[in-house]
């Protein structure tokens, strides 16, 4: 049986490799080239071409190659009854908690600041806030999510959740839903988002959750560009509202080169790299969740196609 690879952002012969160590006899086929679609047991893609997925008849699962799935979801031809796993591993975790406590970091220490300071032959010395008021609201808690917050309490920070329904959040403080979410904004000096993106967070970083922002709040994006109203975003940078922001992700991608992020002075730009999956590391998962599904089971960290994620 085979399993096509389908991505345009990851190595195939990495992914090749990786999986051949694991299951030797599994045929490796990489879009476009199908072979006979009906051997084809597992998809492993990300941002597949609408309708690749409904041309494999005896497809047993659909494998993200990163934890978001709406690259799947958004297909308008994806075949029912198929079950979709999206990928939790411990080095994509862990590069996503290295990459937002930089991010976070960056703030409360204020280099940006002092990068513009050096620019200018400013000598400039700002005097540091306590990590302790410094408060760090977090729009998601899943397994990232859960791992970030634990680095940063680590640090010292003081952290508050906000999630879409109920859950525990141990110690922390947390809100949920829509009547928490202002609250979590009120409370927020740095605010990281690391939400799932469905039809209800699209768009969620906009002109009204800006205002209620703290004066000089920092806004951290990590999960998707769709998220973030980019013109409500600037504006409020512009005003004077928000100190900046730093963003990793982007509603077009690659960003188009005449956008305005692009030269903002208070904005910190990365390509969508802060976690990005190795295929030695996920290779095991990938090859479990193949197991799984032939023996009629659910794979791992399965997805609700309703809820999104």
């Amino acid at each position: 049986m085979a399993l096509l690879f389908i991505s345009k952002n990851d190595s195939p012969s990495d992914w090749q490799e990786a999986l051949a160590s694991l299951e030797p006899e599994l045929e490796f086929k990489i879009w476009p080239d199908l072979g006979k679609p009906s051997e084809i047991e597992v998809a492993l893609v990300w941002n597949h071409p609408a309708g690749a997925l409904g041309l494999l008849p005896n497809l047993k699962l659909i494998q993200s190659l990163g934890a978001g799935i709406d690259h799947v979801l958004t297909d308008p031809r994806l075949p029912k009854n198929v079950p979709i796993a999206r990928l939790v591993d411990t080095e994509l975790t862990r590069q996503m908690v290295e990459y937002v406590v930089l991010a976070v970091l960056n703030r409360h220490r204020r280099i940006d600041e002092l990068r513009r300071a050096q620019l200018s032959g400013d000598w400039q010395v700002i005097q540091p806030v306590p990590i302790g008021r410094s408060r760090v609201g977090l729009l998601g808690f899943g397994h990232m999510g859960q791992a970030a917050s634990n680095a940063l309490v680590n640090l010292g920070f003081n952290v508050t959740v906000w999630t879409r329904t109920p859950r525990s959040a141990g110690s922390l403080t947390s809100y949920h839903g829509s009547e928490g979410f202002p609250e979590v904004l009120q409370t927020s000096d740095i605010l990281i988002c690391l939400l799932p993106l469905t039809p209800k967070t699209h768009g969620l970083l906009n002109a009204k959750a800006f205002a209620a922002l703290p004066a000089e709040a920092y806004v951290i994006n990590v999960a998707r560009g769709a998220h973030l109203v980019d013109e409500d975003l600037l504006a409020a940078i512009d005003n004077g509202h928000l100190s900046g922001a730093w963003l990793d992700v982007f509603d077009e991608e690659p960003l188009p080169p005449d956008h305005s992020f692009w030269a903002h002075p208070q904005i910190v730009m990365t390509p969508h790299l802060a976690a990005l999956t190795v295929a030695s590391s996920a290779a095991t998962q990938v090859i479990n969740n193949l197991r799984l599904v032939r023996t009629g089971k659910p794979p791992q960290n399965l997805v609700n196609p309703e809820i999104g994620y």
